[in-house]
Parts: structure tokens; sequence; C-alpha cells
């Protein structure tokens, strides 16, 4: 019997500070982000446009140009990571609708950090979980040969398989660690808030795609390990409920410090 319990102790390790091999941005003046991903970035008006009002909420904070490209149900093997980053065009204009549809010209393309992500399960899928580690590598390399900083983000598991976690930690630490990448750990602050709240439901009816909580927490993460800051009372909370929003940020804010000591 103790030997079966002890076997059960191992096979679910925790993340500890000696897990992470980096532990913060290592750009020194991050100015603008890329997101590359897929349909869990772009739910809810896309994580990055809520990550930049958690920015404006907060003073001590400035702005940053962020940037979303997302190919429903992708892979990172379906992303051409350096054609996004040589494309000058991108982000070179935008069309202001609350100034009467204003042109708007931008001199500075420049991408300083590009947070990818794989599909859901690419990470750990007996197909795909070679493709996963093999395209961490090329994009970093690819990031980095631009002179920006890659930052690789943890999905979370679904609904109805919450142990998913365990895998994917360990897919996602193993890849991150071996590139010298930062890794957000979204998917660590969804299995703490599915623990601690089980009545905030993070999830849409298909039980993977984020609900508007899911998306809010997720976002609150990047701003925590971007920026090593707390996002405890900020007021930009996309109209969530007040108190499931205290107490998401509570998780969020947990989780980055927990997963960094």
């Amino acid at each position: 019997m103790m030997k079966k319990l002890l076997a059960i102790i191992f096979l679910s390790p925790f993340v500890i500070s000696e897990n992470i091999s980096i532990k913060e941005v290592q750009t020194n003046n991050l100015d603008s982000v890329m997101f590359v991903g897929n349909s869990f970035f772009y739910y809810n008006n896309s994580l990055h446009n809520h990550l930049r009002k958690i920015i404006s909420g907060d003073s001590s904070v400035e702005t940053i140009n962020t940037r979303s490209v997302t190919i429903n149900g992708s892979s990172l093997s379906w992303h051409s990571v350096d054609a996004y980053l040589d494309n000058k065009n991108i982000g070179s204009f935008r069309i202001d609708s609350k100034n009467d549809n204003k042109y708007i010209e931008s001199s500075d393309t420049s991408i300083d950090a590009v947070i990818f992500m794989d599909c859901s399960l690419c990470p750990i899928h007996p197909k795909t979980k070679d493709n996963f580690h093999k395209y961490v590598a090329r994009h970093s390399a690819t990031i980095r040969a631009r002179g920006a900083e890659p930052m690789l983000f943890m999905s979370w598991p679904y609904k109805n398989k919450k142990n998913m976690v365990f895998e994917l930690r360990e897919e996602f630490i193993k890849a991150a660690n071996a590139n010298d990448i930062l890794l957000i750990p979204a998917g660590e602050a969804f299995h703490n808030l599915n623990k601690a709240h089980p009545d905030i439901n993070l999830y849409t009816s298909d039980m993977r795609h984020p609900s508007q909580e899911g998306t809010y927490l997720a976002a609150a993460v990047v701003f925590g390990t971007l920026f090593k800051k707390t996002t405890e009372g900020n007021k930009n909370i996309m109209n969530l409920n007040p108190e499931d929003a205290l107490k998401i940020q509570k998780i969020a804010d947990k989780t980055v410090k927990e997963f960094f000591k």
C-alpha cells in the first residue's frame, strides 16, 4: 500500500521555482508584443485587447502596442512567424472608428516580444507532441534572429479533463527550459482557479474555449508575467461581476508569484 501511495505522489509533481530556468522578461524595453496562436487567443474580442485594458488600469505601467495573428484550430507548424515579423505592413496603419474613421499611419512597426501558443492538445497528443517541441525551438530561433524575445503561452486543461494540466505542465516546462524562454503560466492559473472557485466558469459550452472570465484570467496572468505587477484592484474587468473579477485577479497574482518565486 505504501509503495502505491508513493507512486501517486511522484506522478503528480507541483511546480517549484527550480523547475523554471527563465523567470522574468529579458527585454529591457518592452514596447510592443505580438500574439501568435489560435482561437484560444481571439475569443471574447481577443486576449491582447484585454491585456491593454488591464495595462490602462495601472498608472505605473506604460501602454504597449499589441498585435494578434491567429488561425482557428492552428498548431505552431501552421504559422510562418518569420513572415509576420518581416512584414512591415503589419501595424503600419489603423482606422480610428472613434474619430470619424480617420486613417492613422505608424512609422514604428517593430516587435519586442512574441507570445506564441500551440493548439490545446498539440503539446500532449502522441501524434503532435514531437512537432510541438520542434516548432517551439524553430520559432524561438526565428524570433531571436529578428531581435525580439520569444515567450511561450501555456494553455489550459479542458473543463471535463482538468487533469490535463499535469501533462501540459510537463511538456511546456520542458519546451521552455530547452529553449531558454519565458513561460506564461495561464494553464496553471486555470487549474488554480478551478480548485479555489469552481463556481466561476472559465469555459464556453464546448468546455475548451474561454468564457469572458477565462479570457480575463489569461490576460491577467500575461500582465503579471510581463510586468511583475499585481492586478488586484484593477478597475478594468471586462464587465464581469466585480466579486468574481477580484477572485480572478487574486488567483492570477498568486499563480504568477508562486510560479516564478
